[in-house]
């Protein structure tokens, strides 16, 4: 029989998480990007028979997005080629015509069709390598986009031995393009990293041509939609190098549209994380847009970059459109013939127009906005695409909606829900299932003041949401953009809901529950995006059977009032508390300056207490009564587990002050990303055996401009007598080659790592150093677990003893509790800002004694630990441990057990 732990069911779960294609990004749901690229499935033909001119006009209908009349075309194509015996050519074109049903969502169709195809060449003796590698990438696209990552990266790979086999070195890297996509879809990061680099040298191998251009565009394409920016530009640049020196101005156009999305997104990224400057890629992002349709020679390029340079604008507060560019805009939409891409240029142009609020004012902009949308629905119907008819009838929604035609912007809005539902269209559906829940919960309150929840409201929210935790990580593969709008087109999906359902002065007991159920899948979805996949695995979890003596506290931080939600022992025992007129702001203020006091030596506690009391105020204070022991009727709480929200992430509970004791004093203190993410099992001791890691000046900290950690010599041999079974890496011998060696040939329990990290709301900036350099946040989970997937014993503490959250950025835990849910551990002790790290040797050494106590669960050890600081050392300047900089660092996430 067949054992596997846990975190390596998790890790088995990560690889294998399937997620749905960015093939339907590609198909026009960034609208806003309106992103252009090169197919990357190239359809050779022959050109000796009538037959093959009649796939040519199928595959025109194809490339110009009329996807009904390909459909009718090639099917005619393959009926002929059936008649005439020409088996090879009929397998050819049902693969171009599978492709074709996936643009339309036909997938059972398109199953049957590569499967016909398929069978087809079974039949022929000696079939064209390139025939058969033209199938094997439809079928790979058909795998991906339908939830098959894994099938999809093989069937890839035989397509590449294929292409090979025919001597087609293009389209063997068109293969490896689509396997990187492949490789994004399972998190497989490392392995797409050595690919994009054999890429990157097959693609500068080839002579200079559209081919190369074309495939360094689609290269750069994928690199943006992977998250490596800087990548992205400088290929990108290279390729619009060489569409000028072969003079190719329409390649030209639209390499510089691919450039500036890559530009706009850098923009959004410096916006998001407020790192730098969004300026100079705002710019560049607009000069390449207005270069792109100067230089264009096909009409949709020159619109599609006219309406990015558009929405740019829009969105740049600082500028403001100018009436040339929108009726330039105007006169070109008229001329595009009708497609799918046609479709979208009209709803594209009119989100921007709703963008606009100064052209608002006037009814008849709106009728114009109307009469925009109408063209696009009146096209995709004549199209029968049911996916662009969706769009455009939920745009048209969107446009009632501003309009406060409540009436109207329901029955459209149905239409686009229903049409999106029937196409199993979930990256949709749920954009338009929210839009309904904002317009009967709006004309609600518009006919009745007092009537402040309407349940038809709820109803279709809770299915917005429940269609987002079924996406879950696949929302970024279907929209890779979405990373940097998280906030503005899924998280107030979730938090409006909980608004709602909080809306009451008295909600009701399931309200209660569910808001709380809510706000767990809220921090699950933000770790998809951080991660830009679904690696964390929930799991139900019944607190009770968990920890009887725990309480769970949800602070929720909505516009206008801060809610905390009590989880007291107890069946469904909840209590409510809501703070009316305390906005995010007040609280990101107040966290600021708890933070600022707290990472400062300099501070005195008594201004510590006096801020640390405004928090415990806000999230303590009103449950006193529940939470007090003297009490009878009360269940007994010894440890508070905190599921923190956005800004109060980045604070330690523990310095929550009552006027007389912190926190840490009365209860241990434990945080989580949620209780689904929680494995349910207490600390074993037994066989207890660690991997201790660390390193005192390594040459990384200068590469990364940090200081040198003097004491991490004596943490650690401090750890090694606490843990008798242990293997330790210092210095040289702290690479990450070794830690995966020592991971693979022995069992460990516990991994200690003693060095500078930092955590950020940012991946890329979310990272621990090894002696040479970073160990990044996506890596983690192929370092830190088992290549064994029967070992049955599982990391039960990661500690990490020096790490920091990044400055200036209030969702910087975020990045904490990813490591924490990447490393696969049960439990991660880490520190939210550096601390002296003399005192983080006597910490450890004293936390390591504490944990070595069979009765004291993890959380009691660490409070333990935190009490002698508190209490043991005299206010001395030299070792004044006693202040909270030194021991408030150290947080406990996951597992408290």
């Amino acid at each position: 029989r067949l054992v596997v732990s846990a975190s390596a069911l998790m890790a088995l779960k990560c690889l294998l998480r399937t997620a749905r294609s960015l093939l339907l990004a590609l198909l026009g749901l960034s609208l806003s990007l309106g992103i252009h690229t090169i197919p990357l499935v190239r359809a050779e033909l022959p050109t000796t028979t009538e037959t093959p001119a009649l796939v040519q006009v199928g595959k025109n209908h194809y490339d110009a997005g009329q996807f009904t009349e390909a459909i009718q075309i090639l099917q005619q194509a393959a009926q002929e080629y059936a008649e005439v015996g020409n088996t090879l050519q009929q397998a050819q074109v049902l693969s171009l015509l599978s492709l074709t049903y996936q643009k339309l969502g036909q997938w059972q169709a398109a199953e049957q069709a590569i499967q016909t195809s398929l069978s087809l060449l079974d039949t022929v003796s000696q079939a064209n390598p390139r025939v058969r590698a033209q199938v094997f990438n439809a079928q790979g696209r058909l795998q991906l986009a339908t939830g098959n990552a894994e099938a999809a990266l093989a069937t890839w790979k035989q397509a590449e031995t294929f292409y090979q086999q025919a001597g087609d070195l293009v389209g063997a890297i068109g293969s490896q393009i689509n396997q990187t996509e492949a490789m994004q879809s399972l998190g497989l990061y490392r392995r797409t990293e050595q690919l994009y680099q054999q890429l990157e040298q097959a693609l500068f191998a080839l002579e200079d041509s559209p081919v190369k251009i074309a495939g360094l565009q689609n290269f750069g394409t994928i690199l943006r939609q992977g998250g490596d920016l800087e990548k992205s530009k400088d290929i990108l640049s290279q390729s619009l190098a060489l569409t000028q020196a072969l003079a190719l101005p329409q390649q030209e156009s639209q390499t510089l549209l691919s450039l500036a999305n890559t530009e706009r997104t850098l923009a959004q990224r410096a916006t998001v994380f407020e790192e730098s400057s969004a300026e100079p890629y705002t710019q560049a992002a607009l000069s390449h847009y207005q270069q792109a349709a100067m230089t264009a020679t096909l009409p949709l390029t020159r619109i599609q970059a006219q309406l990015n340079q558009l929405s740019l604008v829009i969105e740049t507060e600082s500028l403001s459109p100018d009436q040339e560019l929108l009726s330039s805009i105007s006169a070109g939409l008229s001329t595009l013939p009708a497609s799918r891409a046609s479709v979208y240029a009209y709803v594209n142009f009119a989100e921007s127009l709703l963008q606009m609020p100064e052209l608002m004012v006037q009814g008849k902009r709106m009728n114009d906005i109307a009469a925009i949308l109408k063209i696009a629905i009146q096209q995709a119907e004549g199209l029968a695409d049911q996916r662009a008819i969706s769009y455009s009838l939920g745009t048209l929604g969107k446009l009632y909606e501003k309009n406060q035609d409540w009436t109207n912007a329901k029955t459209v809005t149905e239409k686009a829900l229903l049409i999106a539902q029937q196409m199993n269209a979930a990256d949709i559906a749920y954009q338009w299932q929210w839009q309904m829940g904002r317009l009967l919960q709006a004309q609600s309150q518009e006919r009745t003041q007092n009537l402040p929840v309407n349940p038809d409201a709820i109803a279709y929210y809770h299915e917005a949401v429940k269609t987002l935790n079924n996406l879950r990580g696949d929302l970024v593969a279907l929209n890779p953009e979405i990373q940097f709008s998280f906030r503005e087109t899924v998280e107030p999906v979730y938090r409006q809901f909980v608004d709602l359902l909080l809306g009451s002065p008295t909600p009701s007991k399931d309200n209660l529950i569910q808001a709380r159920n809510i706000m767990e899948a809220l921090q699950l979805a933000e770790l998809d995006n951080f991660f830009r996949d679904a690696c964390a695995t929930p799991e139900a979890v019944n607190i009770d059977n968990v920890d009887p003596q725990a309480a769970i506290v949800y602070p929720i931080i909505l516009p206008n009032h801060l809610d905390i939600i009590l989880k007291l022992p107890g069946q469904d025992n909840l209590r409510h508390y809501a703070h009316q007129g305390i906005s995010e702001n007040q609280v990101d203020q107040a966290v600021e300056q708890l933070r600022q006091d707290l990472t400062k030596r300099s501070t005195s506690i008594s201004e510590i207490k006096q801020d640390a009391a405004q928090l415990y105020d806000w999230l303590i204070r009103p449950f006193e009564a529940d939470l007090d022991p003297a009490n009878s009727d009360n269940p007994t709480v010894k440890t508070l587990v905190f599921v923190l929200d956005g800004s109060l992430r980045n604070i330690p509970p523990s310095t929550l002050y009552d006027g007389e004791k912190y926190l840490i004093e009365r209860y241990s203190v434990a945080l989580t990303p949620g209780l689904q993410l929680l494995e349910p099992k207490p600390l074993s001791r037994e066989n207890f055996r660690g991997l201790i890691a660390g390193t005192t000046n390594a040459p990384s900290f200068e590469q990364e401009g940090f200081s040198t950690l003097d004491n991490v010599a004596d943490e650690l041999a401090g750890i090694q007598q606490q843990i008798t079974l242990n293997q330790i890496l210092e210095n040289q011998d702290f690479i990450q080659e070794n830690i995966r060696n020592q991971i693979n040939t022995a069992s460990f329990n516990l991994i200690h790592i003693a060095t500078h990290g930092k955590f950020s709301s940012n991946p890329q900036q979310t990272f621990l150093l090894d002696w040479s350099g970073r160990i990044n946040v996506k890596d983690l989970d192929s370092l830190l677990r088992t290549n064994e997937p029967n070992r049955t014993s599982a990391i039960e503490l990661l500690v990490l003893s020096a790490c920091e959250t990044a400055t200036g950025d209030k969702r910087a835990a975020l990045g904490l509790a990813g490591i924490a849910v990447r490393a696969g551990a049960r439990s991660t002790l880490a520190t939210l800002w550096q601390v002296n790290d003399a005192s983080t040797a006597e910490f450890m050494r004293r936390f390591y004694q504490q944990l070595k106590e069979p009765q004291l669960s993890k959380a009691e050890a660490l409070r333990q630990t935190q009490i002698a600081f508190l209490t043991e050392y005299p206010d001395d300047p030299d070792k004044d441990y006693l202040r909270p900089y030194h021991w408030a660092s150290f947080i406990l996430i996951g597992n408290w057990l």
